[in-house]
């Protein structure tokens, strides 16, 4: 009988030499680049090999993380990252990126590939699409039971590793955009700043705030039985971030469990009272629950009075520890900061490494004039002095403030002090650890910037088309309404709902109608690949001549029942690089620009997309961005359950965070998800002038989410007579948006 694998963290080398001590078959641990744990202490190269040989001589396993998505300009990066460990026979890597897939698949066959938890692997069919593509094992989405797990490992015929033990997200993982959008921390990118873990109250309610995007901790050890009876190959233990004592505590009682079951497969082995102190002492949230192996979501499963952490047992820590603790170095460093009425707030750390003085400088929105009670240098002094947790240690930090000789002092949010001071740690750590890199490559420099827009001006002209998708009938009556008066909204993007619940077929006024697919499809209580083939085979009928596919469940669907029709992936189909368009070129028709990429980042990958594979790129100009697609429900955490579950049914909720911000929120019954909004619609209408002709965009697309009819008809005849006359009008005067990561690239 081949027994199921234990998969430990290891955040550092310590960790994994505690963790195999404790049981554990493999670790998975990450480099210096590519890895989405971008603030655990990961290893450099040396210690990566080091760990290989250290694991080999053991007969352990070593996995890598590689599961960033990687922009264009990084890419050329990874064959060197990568050839040292492929040299010394690392077992495998873990992905997210379909560019990265490719390249170790090309260059690196002998090295397994698993495709990360980050993918959003939700089926069977996406699994098997994974699997033709090279992969030899999923680690699908936390949010799938137990029975749906069995499904993929019996009819994908690939191997699945799952989580058993740790923090949970609220989004589905790969799907979040929440921390990006807010500040430039991207969860993709391994920089996720948790906003999941803060509180926010019920719009248009006196309630008090609470945390209904806090999942409680998973832990399983009660169930070990049924999970591997479920055919589970890897059972995978949430952490790289946390402590050497936590891995091996926490693997050394799983491995105990396991090693009873296969000892005596058919007996009852009760999890003492003393393991689960063990357990719970070793930082684990105040609630824990078995994740979703049983339950699609509930109100049980969330931490609403408090996310924090349960007091650690000194005598656990101890038992555990054994010689793994280090002291906590840090970096010494100056600051200075300045607070200037009419300028960008400004924050400047320096410090002397490997013998050179590094200068780094961060930017914030303009500093206000104060209206009530003004910011003292006490107060910022305050906020900057945080760097408790980070490398970094100030040992002098000038505070210059200016309110230009009005007396009445400056503003400036606590939160924006310390998303400067956040930034700029960030960015030291990449240009300390990165730094042929060009600091992480996060910088658009005017050299390569000028080089770019030449590039793009080589380019033939081209006037892109008019895209528009609408989510309700009325926004759909207002796109078809602008059509009739202008006639240059080439398509129209249905939401799959308004398909489905319609007998008729539709008419876009000389515009084709696609179909938007859902943002998630699962084959659970409800079947939602059922949707998929109905609107598969139908879509001809109803007016259609193409999918809009989000996930790759759909992709799968759509392969392997033979579509004929036109395929475009979703932003949320991340295509950062040309060769993530190129794994997949032969089954779509285009593809669209992924929401964190700046302009420029966005013009580099769309020239080389069509350019090399001859696929036309959609490019996002107006829209709500969905920060977040949960399994989760947040109207039946804080409200209750509308009851419609599988149902054609869409209801709006929304929830306050500490800022006064509302957040709205879809609920999509008919597949269970929410969707939650960013409080602004990302709007380019001021930076169209700047776009049109400079880039190689194919077409432009508004998306209607939660827009009323009125707010529709502005949108789309501002964007209509941008196209018409290259002018915007009025219609944008009075809306409040956000220009999204037009400029502000994620780390």
């Amino acid at each position: 009988m081949k027994k199921v694998e234990l998969l430990a963290p290891a955040g550092g080398y310590e960790t994994m030499v505690g963790a195999f001590n404790a049981g554990a078959d493999a670790v998975y641990l990450g480099g210096a680049k590519f890895g989405a744990r971008a603030y655990a202490d990961n290893f450099d190269t040396q210690q990566v090999l080091d760990a290989i040989s250290y694991a080999h001589l053991f007969g352990k396993k070593i996995y890598m993380t590689v599961n960033t998505l990687v922009k264009e300009r990084e890419y050329s990066e990874l064959y060197d990252f990568m050839l040292p460990f492929a040299e010394k026979k690392l077992d495998g890597v873990i992905v997210q990126d379909l560019g990265v897939m490719k390249l170790i698949r090309d260059e690196f066959p002998d090295i397994e590939l698993h495709a990360s938890t980050q993918a959003t692997v939700t089926g069977v069919n996406g699994a098997r699409l994974l699997k033709e593509l090279g992969c030899v094992r999923v680690v699908p989405a936390r949010e799938l039971s137990l029975m749906e797990m069995k499904e993929i490992r019996e009819k994908a015929d690939v191997e699945v590793e799952a989580f058993i033990h740790g923090a949970m997200c609220y989004c589905y993982s790969g799907m979040c955009l929440f921390s990006s959008m807010v500040g430039t921390r991207s969860g993709n990118r391994g920089r996720c700043a948790q906003p999941c873990r803060l509180p926010y109250s019920l719009a248009g309610t006196k309630a008090k705030e609470q945390y209904p995007l806090s999942l409680k901790d998973m832990c399983t050890v009660s169930i070990i039985p049924e999970l591997i009876e479920a055919g589970i190959d890897s059972f995978k233990i949430e952490g790289r971030m946390k402590r050497p004592e936590y891995a091996a505590g926490v693997t050394s009682i799983y491995r105990k469990y396991i090693d009873l079951y296969y000892k005596e497969p058919t007996a009852h082995h009760e999890i003492s009272k003393e393991d689960m102190e063990v357990l719970s002492s070793l930082y684990l949230r105040s609630q824990i629950s078995q994740g979703y192996y049983h339950k699609h979501n509930g109100k049980d499963m969330v931490t609403l009075d408090s996310p924090s952490y349960n007091g650690t047992s000194d005598k656990v820590l101890s038992d555990v520890k054994e010689k793994y603790l280090d002291k906590e170095l840090k970096l010494k460093c100056k600051l200075s900061c300045r607070l200037c009425v009419g300028e960008e707030a400004s924050l400047i750390m320096s410090l002397v490494h490997s013998g050179q003085e590094i200068v780094l400088e961060t930017h914030g929105n303009k500093v206000q004039e104060a209206s009530k009670r003004p910011m003292d240098k006490e107060s910022v002094l305050k906020q900057l002095s945080k760097f408790g947790g980070t490398a970094f240690e100030p040992e002098k930090i000038d505070i210059d403030i200016d309110d230009r000789g009005s007396g009445k002092g400056i503003f400036i949010p606590v939160s924006e002090l310390n998303e400067l001071r956040r930034n700029l740690c960030d960015q030291m750590i990449a240009c300390i650890t990165e730094p042929d890199n060009d600091s992480a490559a996060m910088k658009v420099t005017k050299e390569n910037a000028d080089e770019l827009e030449s590039k793009v001006s080589e380019l033939p002209d081209h006037k892109p088309c008019l895209h528009v998708l609408v989510n309700t009938t009325q926004q759909l009556k207002s796109a078809l309404e602008v059509q009739s008066e202008k006639h240059n909204i080439s398509r129209i993007y249905i939401d799959s709902n308004l398909v489905l619940g319609s007998d008729g077929s539709f008419d876009g006024n000389g515009a084709e109608i696609f179909v938007a697919l859902p943002y998630m499809t699962r084959h659970e209580n409800f079947d939602g690949t059922l949707d998929i083939e109905k609107i598969a085979d139908s879509a001809m009928a109803k007016g259609a001549s193409g999918l809009l596919v989000r996930n790759l469940e759909q992709l799968g669907i759509l392969k392997f029942r033979g579509y004929t029709g036109k395929i475009v992936l979703d932003y949320g189909m991340y295509i950062w690089n040309e060769q993530a368009a190129s794994m997949i070129k032969d089954m779509v028709s285009e593809v669209s620009v992924p929401l964190e990429l700046t302009i420029h980042e966005a013009a580099e990958v769309t020239d080389k997309v069509r350019k090399n594979l001859g696929i036309p790129v959609s490019f996002n100009v107006y829209g709500y961005a969905p920060m977040m697609i949960s399994a989760g429900c947040v109207k039946k955490t804080l409200d209750k359950c509308s009851g419609n579950q599988g149902k054609i049914s869409v209801s709006q909720t929304a929830i306050v965070d500490r800022m006064g911000n509302e957040l709205k929120i879809t609920t999509n019954c008919r597949n269970c998800y929410n969707v939650i909004w960013n409080a602004l619609p990302t709007s380019l209408h001021k930076k169209m002038e700047n776009i049109a002709g400079r880039f190689s965009f194919d077409n432009y697309r508004v998306d209607l989410t939660v827009e009323d009819s009125a707010a529709s008809l502005k949108v789309l005849n501002g964007y209509s007579d941008f196209l018409r006359n290259g002018a915007i009008g009025k219609e944008f005067d009075n809306l409040k948006f956000t220009t999204g990561h037009f400029k502000r690239g994620v780390e």
